[in-house]
C-alpha cells in the first residue's frame, strides 16, 4: 500500500498558490477597502453638506427677506430634510456684533463681551476715555423687561414702547411681588394701564415687550420722557409714547431746527408748527397743554430731532427735571433748554470755576458749589442755549412766587464721574430752605458698597435683596461713593409731589474709566459671570436679567471741547443657531444657519461661509444692515427626521439711523475669521490693496468691507475712503416654531 503512494509536487505547489493567491486577494480587497471608505464616507459627507447648505441656503434667504419687509404677523415656512444627520438648536455657541464711532477720525473697538464671563475690553486711542454705559436689550422670547416699582410711588401708569414694526397681538404684562406672579395684563399696543401703588410694597413690572412706564408720587410734576427711536449720539428723538393721566397735563419740546409736531390721541392728530425766533442763542421751543377727562396714550411726533419734557401739574409748585447737554449726557458744556417758567440750578462737580452764559447774561458757578437763576431769561423768544467754560449740571424746577427752594419733584441724580444716570460717585447739596430731601439708592449690578460722607454720613452693601435703599439728607453737602462693586442709580425725592419717567432694570449701567490708553482697557460688566455654565443655567440668567442675552454698549469720552460726548456704540448679540450635524470621513462636521449667514466646517474643520450675512451698501457711502434674530419656541423639536419650520415676524426695532463715520462687524469664532474674509469680495482687484496690503489708510479705489489688517481677527471695517457714512442698523426678531414634517 505505501509503495502504491505517490507525491504529486506540481499539484501540492498548485493548491499552495491558489490558497496564496486567494489571501492576496482578499488582502488588496481589504486594503482597498480600508482605503476607500474614507473616500466614501467623504463623497457621503460632500453630499449631505451640499444638500443642507441648498436648504440652509434657502431657510436664509426668507428669513432675510421676512426680517427686512415683514409687518409683525407676518411668516413664512420651509421643511428641512436631512440625508442621515440631524437638526439642533444651539444657543450658547454664535455671537455677533457691529460697532459704529460718531464723529470723524476716531475709532472704537470691543472684545470679549460675548464670552459669558463679567470682563470685556474696550480700545479708543485717539481721546481720553471717560465712561463706559452698557444696555441690556432683552433679545430673545423668554427674556422679559422688567421695572422696578419703588415703594414710594402712588400711580403707575404704563404704555407700549412702539418700534419700527408693532406687535399686532395683546403685550403680556405680569406684576410680581417677591418674585411670584400676582397679576397678569394684556396691553394693546395704543392702549394704556393705570395702577394704583399706594398700597403696595416694592413690586416688579415683568413685560414681553418694552414700556414706557410713568411713576407718579402725589398729584405729579415733570419729566424728560424718553423717545421711542432715542439717537445713539444724543437721546434726541423724533417719536414719544406718553401715558398721561386725567386732568391738565402740559408738552414741551425742544430743539434746533423749525419743527413739525403731530400730536396724536385716541381719535384725532393735530399738527403744529415751532419756527425759530431769529435771535442768537436761542433754539426752537413748542409747549402744547392738553386736558384729559380719562388717562389714554398721546403719540407725539416732530420733524426734527427733539427733547419732550411733560409736566401732568401746571398749576402747583411742582416739578424737577434734570436737562441733557446737548451731547446727550447730563454733565456737559452746551445745553438747549427748556422755555418754561422756573428756575435753573447750575451744579459745578469739577474744583475750578464755571462761567455760564447765555444770551444776554451769565453766572460763575464756584468749585463743588451750585447756584440758581430765574428761568427763562428775560427777553429771549425760543429755548434758550447754555453755554459753559466747563462741565455743569443743569436742573429746572418750577418756581412761582420765587419758591424754588420748596419745589416738589423727583428725578434721577447724575452721577459727577460718568456723567449719565449711573455712576460711582453722586454729589447731595441740600439748602436749609429745601423740602425734607430723601434719595433712593438702586443698584445697577450684582454687588454695590457704598460709603457716604459729608453732612449725611451711612455705608451700606446691597447684594441678594431688592436692591434699595432709602436715606434721609441732611442740611449741606454730602458725597456718595461705591467702594466695591458695580454701579448706582440714585433717584432724589423732594417734597410729596413728582413724576418720574422710569427705565428698565438692565438699562444704562456705567462704570467710570477716566484713562486715555493706545492699548486695550479692561472693564468688569456689570452683571454676573456665567463662565463655564450649562446652557440652562445660562438662559435662567438671560431671563432674569443677571446676565445680558445681548447688549448696547456706549463709550463716553473727549471730543474737541467736551469729555463727554458719545464717540462710538457696540451692539453684541447672544444669536440662536440651526446646525445640522453628520459625519464624513471624520466627526463633528456640521452646516449652521446664524443671524443670516450659512456656515460649514466641512470639510476636516476648514471654516466655510456658504451664505454670508446680509448687508446692503451704496450708492455711495451708504450701509444698511437688518440681523434676523431666531429664536425656536419652548415646544420646538429637535432630531434626525424632516422637519417642518413656521417662522413669524414678531418686532423689528431700530437700533441706529445717522451718519457714522467707522462701522465695523465682528462675528463669534470658528467662523469669524471666514466671514471677515469672505465679506470683501472684489477686495483682490484693488490696486491699491495689492500695493499697500493692509493699509487701509490709503485704500482709495475699493468701497466695501475690508478685514482689519490685525493679526488674527475676525473684525472687518466698511471703508469708504473716508467719506461719512448713512448707517442704518435695525433688528429683527422672529420666533420659529420647529415640529416633524407629516409625509
Amino acid at each position: 500500500m505505501r509503495s502504491m503512494l505517490q507525491r504529486d509536487e506540481q499539484a501540492v505547489s498548485a493548491a499552495v498558490a491558489t490558497v496564496l493567491m486567494f489571501g492576496g486577494v482578499l488582502s488588496i480587497i481589504a486594503i482597498m477597502m480600508v482605503s476607500m471608505i474614507p473616500v466614501i464616507e467623504e463623497l457621503e459627507g460632500s453630499v449631505e453638506r451640499h444638500d443642507m447648505s441648498a436648504q440652509m441656503s434657502l431657510l436664509a434667504h426668507q428669513t432675510s427677506a421676512l426680517s427686512e419687509k415683514g409687518m409683525p404677523g407676518d411668516s413664512t415656512s420651509i421643511e428641512l430634510i436631512p440625508v442621515d444627520g440631524s437638526l439642533e438648536w444651539q444657543h450658547l455657541q454664535s455671537g455677533m456684533w457691529y460697532a459704529a464711532t460718531w464723529h470723524e477720525d476716531m475709532s472704537f473697538r470691543m472684545r470679549g463681551a460675548l464670552d459669558f464671563d463679567d470682563e470685556l475690553e474696550v480700545r479708543h486711542p485717539e481721546t481720553a476715555n471717560t465712561a463706559l454705559c452698557i444696555d441690556d436689550l432683552r433679545l430673545g422670547p423668554n427674556n422679559p423687561y422688567y421695572y422696578t416699582i419703588p415703594a414710594w410711588a402712588d400711580k403707575v401708569l404704563f404704555t407700549v414702547a412702539p418700534g419700527l414694526a408693532i406687535p399686532l397681538g395683546p403685550v403680556d404684562v405680569e406684576v410680581l411681588e417677591t418674585g411670584e406672579v400676582t397679576d397678569t395684563i394684556q396691553l394693546r399696543v395704543d392702549g394704556m394701564h393705570e395702577m394704583n401703588a399706594s398700597s403696595q410694597e416694592l413690586f416688579t413690572l415683568a413685560s414681553s415687550h418694552e414700556l414706557n412706564v410713568f411713576v407718579e408720587r402725589g398729584i405729579g410734576g415733570s419729566t424728560l420722557v424718553s423717545p421711542n427711536d432715542a439717537s445713539p449720539i444724543d437721546g434726541t428723538g423724533r417719536s414719544w409714547s406718553v401715558p398721561l393721566p386725567a386732568g391738565t397735563s402740559q408738552l414741551h419740546l425742544i430743539g434746533d431746527d423749525a419743527n413739525q409736531i403731530s400730536i396724536t390721541d385716541e381719535s384725532t392728530t393735530a399738527t403744529y408748527y415751532a419756527l425759530p425766533s431769529g435771535q442768537n442763542q436761542v433754539g426752537v421751543s413748542f409747549t402744547q397743554t392738553i386736558v384729559r377727562e380719562a388717562a389714554g396714550v398721546i403719540h407725539v411726533s416732530s420733524s426734527d430731532a427733539s427733547r419732550l419734557m411733560v409736566q401732568t401739574t401746571t398749576t402747583e409748585n411742582n416739578g424737577i427735571t434734570p436737562i441733557p447737554s446737548t451731547d446727550g449726557q447730563f454733565l456737559g458744556h452746551a445745553f438747549v433748554t427748556p422755555s418754561l417758567d422756573g428756575e435753573m440750578v447750575f451744579t459745578n462737580p469739577s474744583d475750578a470755576s464755571v462761567t455760564v452764559t447765555w444770551r444776554g447774561g451769565g453766572v460763575s458757578v464756584a468749585p463743588q458749589q451750585r447756584t440758581t437763576f430765574d428761568w427763562p431769561p428775560a427777553g429771549s423768544n425760543g429755548a434758550p442755549i447754555v453755554d459753559a467754560e466747563g462741565d455743569v449740571f443743569l436742573t429746572w424746577r418750577a418756581a412761582p412766587s420765587g419758591e424754588g427752594a420748596n419745589t416738589s419733584g423727583v428725578h434721577v441724580l447724575a452721577a459727577d464721574d460718568t456723567g449719565a444716570r449711573t455712576g460711582q460717585l453722586h454729589t447731595f447739596h441740600v439748602d436749609a430752605s429745601i423740602h425734607a430731601q430723601t434719595v433712593q439708592l438702586m443698584r445697577a449690578g450684582q454687588l454695590v458698597d457704598y460709603n457716604l460722607t459729608g453732612a449725611t454720613q451711612a455705608n451700606g452693601t446691597t447684594f441678594n435683596d431688592d436692591g434699595m435703599t432709602m436715606l434721609n439728607l441732611s442740611e449741606g453737602t454730602s458725597n456718595l461713593v461705591v467702594t466695591d462693586g458695580d454701579t448706582l442709580r440714585v433717584t432724589r425725592l423732594s417734597g410729596e409731589n413728582g413724576l418720574h419717567h422710569l427705565q428698565h432694570d438692565g438699562e444704562e449701567r456705567c462704570l467710570s474709566i477716566g484713562v486715555e490708553a493706545s492699548g486695550w482697557i479692561a472693564m468688569s460688566l456689570p452683571w454676573t459671570t456665567m463662565s463655564g455654565r450649562g446652557e440652562i443655567d445660562v438662559k435662567n440668567a438671560w431671563r432674569a436679567g443677571t446676565h445680558p442675552s445681548s447688549m448696547q454698549i456706549t463709550l463716553i469720552g473727549g471730543n474737541d471741547r467736551s469729555t463727554h460726548a458719545t464717540i462710538g456704540t457696540v451692539w453684541g448679540f447672544h444669536l440662536s443657531r440651526l446646525a445640522y450635524g453628520f459625519s464624513s470621513s471624520i466627526l463633528g462636521m456640521e452646516v449652521a444657519y446664524s443671524g443670516g449667514a450659512v456656515l460649514t466646517n466641512h470639510p476636516e474643520f476648514e471654516a466655510f461661509v456658504v451664505v454670508p450675512p446680509s448687508d446692503r451698501g451704496g450708492p455711495g457711502p451708504r450701509f444698511a444692515a437688518t440681523i434676523p434674530a431666531l429664536h425656536p419656541t419652548a415646544d420646538s423639536t429637535t432630531g434626525a427626521g424632516s422637519m417642518h419650520l413656521d417662522i413669524e415676524l414678531v418686532d423689528r426695532s431700530s437700533l441706529a439711523s445717522t451718519t457714522a463715520y467707522e462701522i465695523r462687524r465682528g462675528w463669534s469664532e470658528p467662523y469669524g475669521t471666514a466671514i471677515a474674509t469672505a465679506s470683501a469680495d472684489g477686495l483682490e482687484s484693488s490696486e491699491d490693496w495689492t500695493i499697500y496690503p493692509g493699509r487701509i489708510d490709503l485704500l482709495t479705489d475699493y468701497v466695501g468691507w475690508v478685514p482689519d489688517p490685525s493679526y488674527g481677527t475676525s473684525e472687518a471695517v466698511w471703508h469708504t475712503n473716508g467719506e461719512a457714512i448713512q448707517f442704518t442698523l435695525q433688528l429683527s426678531s422672529l420666533n420659529v416654531h420647529m415640529t416633524e414634517a407629516i409625509s
